[in-house]
């Protein structure tokens, strides 16, 4: 594996994210978010090819900065912009319609964009922003559940981990309402 063109992705998405923070409780750097979705696609998913973790580090660089496709393409190859804008949403529509957008194109999405999302949904589910209303956790929820349901069969291990931690966010929010 080409780790150096791994590391500089992850320098990358350092830069182009530097100023953004999670939405959980800790406010975590963002680029915390970005190194956990592709340990899960490497660790979890079994995926070895750089194209694709580098794709994982990157896929909210389009959508969350003002990096272009063409960017993406010069520094990192067009493969990895394919798989980058299959995981990007355009931020100009309201959610709703993005997240319906997202739904119906992850069937017909390339297996391995299935495996980044399915990492992605996993790493978003384990911790709601505390700040979001009851009613936008319970939506979110079962968007998720309804994307990861197309991607499970993408890769077996990050379904069972994306399904544990859903339960567990699922029963809290049973909890707390």
């Amino acid at each position: 594996m080409d780790i150096s063109r791994l590391l500089e992705a992850l320098d990358f998405a350092a830069v182009r994210h530097s100023a953004q923070r999670r939405k959980g409780p800790d406010a975590a750097p963002y680029v915390n978010h970005l190194i956990e979705v592709a340990s899960l696609v490497a660790n979890v998913g079994q995926v070895d090819d750089v194209d694709v973790l580098i794709a994982a580090v990157l896929h909210d660089v389009l959508e969350d900065t003002p990096t272009t496709a063409d960017e993406v393409t010069e520094r990192f190859g067009p493969r990895v912009c394919r798989f980058v804008r299959a995981l990007s949403d355009d931020k100009s529509l309201p959610r709703r319609e993005r997240r319906k957008i997202a739904l119906d194109e992850l069937p017909q999405a390339e297996v391995l964009v299935r495996v980044i999302k399915l990492a992605d949904l996993a790493s978003n589910i384990k911790l709601l922003p505390p700040n979001w209303t009851e009613e936008r956790k319970r939506e979110y929820l079962e968007w998720s559940e309804h994307a990861a349901t197309i991607c499970s069969p993408s890769c077996l291990a990050l379904a069972e981990l994306y399904w544990e931690r859903a339960g567990k966010t699922r029963a809290k929010l049973e909890q707390e309402g």
